[in-house]
């Protein structure tokens, strides 16, 4: 049967995307068997198409027909629904003639017509030929940053700016929290990095190691705030063939019961897997049999059908392999011998499994020597045995319409003295299997006996056990829950008190700072955390550093003339340090006449980013620093005379002068 899958096929008719002249493009839509073509298709036009239909394969013969740049690629791969892949048919880094491709499944046509390679190009895809082109990692990047300008500046613009980043830092705590429950239920990683600013959070972002497609987090740009939900690049093209993303079709024997057997066999008659467990739900099959491919035929070895066995087979809407009679013990082991058990239950599902292919395997054959070269024999099987004539899968697998031809099959005429002598053989051994399970079933009904006594005494054991100890046990488990409870309250309320004594010795340093500040008592200082470009560029971006301010830096390490320079053009009023700055910094203060002191001989009472000094102090320290750099210029001018007169003396005694 045809795939109801959407397949576009694209070739390029005109132009080109790196050209002036923009590309047209010619279109074959494939979808349940029928074809449908578009000529002169634009760019815009087919992405259009393509979120409108949502393809689940767009296949080209070359990349660079839709895209002239890996940033177009990428960008054009942004726009594509989810679930739609881009296929290159010819293949990943090494490219093959799309001519011989086809020529080699049996597909012919005129490569002059543009819309004859579309076709084709859909065609290849539909029989897993090419690679998926990925361009991201199965990760997933999220940042969350404010959505307007803060302005120019103004007498609001701080309580702008914290009411901006306090919006920022409120919606990068919303997405985190989810972050974090989605952790906690499926196990997703993420890493974190919080920018601070005034009031709140400059931006967040976020690194996931899961595709776009499992987080339901979407971008939005709301108020004051904006999230960006996108893929993460990869740093090369990545080029997957179709082939290795295929799942195999499996003949799967299992054998349920309080152990369960699972033999797993390909459509060649191989081993895949042969497995047994205790205790094995019916979901716990079906994934074991997902993870190794997908399974064609469920077989059992009884007739009629188990309900577990049927459940398994309705999940997969498998061909039921119940046999046409229940194999005997001798059957079974003639059968899963060449491949070897380690317990009854494997032998079992071995049987089944093997059993089913062996009665099919004829009509495999037939099947495979019928397909022209280059299609996929088990696909081919596979829509055969699922009632398809050999003529129409191979059809809808070249992607062709073909009418449905009546299946005729002819069972060869046995002889009867070979006939006779097989059912006689059989039925002795039924008659000897039918005397061992008689005497065997003799034995389980006196165990069985002896068993449901031992049962009814422990019962009542249990009864009277249970009528005395449920509802103290009911009441201890209430009283855990309950205990756990006030603990978890207790312990975060002691957070929170601990948070509020904090803020209130905060809020009281604040209160003192600004009480000094207004008064005019004291002179206002911006805190920097080191004396580095980046940390004078951070409180700059922040706060703004103006003509005329003071500047206390917390550590004196890491700079140099470069960052005096810095200051100098900010035409600062004073800098203040902890710690001695570096000699060349030094030599650079005195050379840009820009006044500095230690925190020693000036003491900045400062809280977060914010201080003040005493003016007084300041005054007396810069005019200090003033007389000492009008000192040092003097001892310079006179140690440059010194030496002018030096060289004079030296001149005259060589006899120049």
């Amino acid at each position: 049967m045809p795939s109801d899958k959407i397949i576009f096929g694209i070739d390029i008719t005109k132009g080109s995307p790196g050209a002036k002249q923009a590309p047209r493009y010619a279109v074959a839509i494939s979808s349940s068997g029928r074809m449908e073509h578009h000529r002169m298709v634009s760019l815009h036009k087919l992405i259009r198409m393509i979120r409108q239909l949502r393809p689940a394969i767009l296949a080209v013969d070359n990349i660079h027909e839709l895209t002239s740049s890996r940033r177009d690629l990428i960008s054009f791969m942004r726009k594509l629904p989810r679930g739609t892949r881009l296929v290159q048919v010819t293949g990943g880094e090494h490219l093959e003639p799309l001519v011989g491709l086809a020529r080699t499944r049996g597909i012919t046509f005129d490569r002059f017509d543009p819309i004859q390679e579309a076709q084709a190009c859909a065609a290849l895809a539909a029989m897993d030929v090419g690679a998926e082109v990925s361009v991201f990692e199965d990760k997933t990047y999220i940042k969350v940053s404010r959505a307007r300008s803060l302005g120019r500046g103004g007498w609001s613009q701080n309580r702008y700016r914290r009411k901006v980043h306090g919006n920022v830092r409120q919606k990068t705590r919303e997405i985190e929290d989810t972050l974090r429950a989605l952790n906690r239920e499926k196990g997703i990683n993420y890493t974190s990095s919080i920018v601070k600013g005034y009031g709140g959070y400059t931006r967040g972002e976020f690194l996931i190691d899961v595709p776009r497609g499992d987080i339901r987090i979407s971008s939005v740009k709301c108020g004051d705030v904006q999230v960006k939900v996108q893929e993460v690049e990869r740093d090369a093209i990545r080029f997957m063939p179709l082939e290795e993303q295929k799942r195999k079709y499996m003949i799967a024997g299992v054998d349920p019961g309080t152990t369960t057997g699972l033999a797993l066999l390909d459509l060649q008659g191989k081993l895949v897997k042969l497995h047994s467990g205790r205790g094995m739900s019916v979901p716990d099959i079906i994934e074991m049999i997902t993870q190794e491919g997908r399974p064609l035929v469920i077989a059992t070895d009884v007739k009629p059908i188990p309900g577990t066995v049927e459940k398994i087979r309705r999940s997969f809407n498998a061909i039921s392999g119940e046999p046409d009679e229940s194999l005997t013990l001798e059957d079974k082991i003639s059968l899963a011998k060449p491949y070897g058990y380690n317990n009854d239950h494997e032998r079992d599902a071995l049987g089944a499994a093997a059993s089913f292919y062996r009665h099919n395997k004829n009509k495999f054959d037939q099947i495979k020597k019928r397909l022209p070269p280059g299609l996929d024999t088990d696909e081919a099987i596979a829509r055969v045995m699922r009632g398809e004539t050999i003529d129409s899968a191979v059809a809808s697998l070249l992607g062709r319409d073909v009418k449905q031809e009546q299946k005729v099959e002819t069972k060869p005429i046995e002889k009867p003295d070979k006939r006779v002598a097989e059912l006689t053989g059989t039925i002795k051994r039924q008659q000897d299997t039918i005397e061992s399970l008689r005497t065997y079933l003799e034995e389980l009904r006196t165990e069985i006996e002896k068993k449901n006594r031992i049962i009814e005494s422990r019962d009542e054991n249990i009864k009277s056990l249970k009528a005395g100890t449920y509802s103290r046990i009911r009441k201890y488990k209430e009283l855990r829950i309950r205990e756990n409870r006030i603990r978890q309250l207790r312990s975060a309320v002691k957070e929170k008190e601990c948070t509020i004594e904090e803020l209130k010795q905060l809020v009281e340093e604040l209160k003192r700072v600004r009480s000094l500040e207004i008064s005019g008592r004291t002179t206002p200082v911006k805190v920097v955390v080191g004396f580095t470009r980046e940390a004078i560029a951070t409180t700059a971006k922040q706060y703004g550093i103006n003509p005329g301010d003071v500047l206390f830096f917390k550590d004196a390490s890491g700079g140099g003339p470069a960052g005096v320079d810095i200051l100098a053009d900010l035409r600062v009023r004073a800098v203040i340090f902890r710690g001695e700055p570096a000699h060349n910094a030094v030599e650079e203060f005195y050379k840009k006449e820009l006044p500095f002191f230690s925190v020693n001989s000036l003491p900045v009472q400062y809280v977060d980013d914010f201080g003040v000094v005493d003016p007084e102090e300041l005054n007396a320290l810069e005019k200090r620093f003033i007389e000492e750099l009008e000192s040092k210029k003097k001892k310079e001018k006179e140690h440059l005379l010194d030496k002018l007169v030096e060289e004079y003396k030296s001149e005259r005694r060589k006899g120049k002068i």
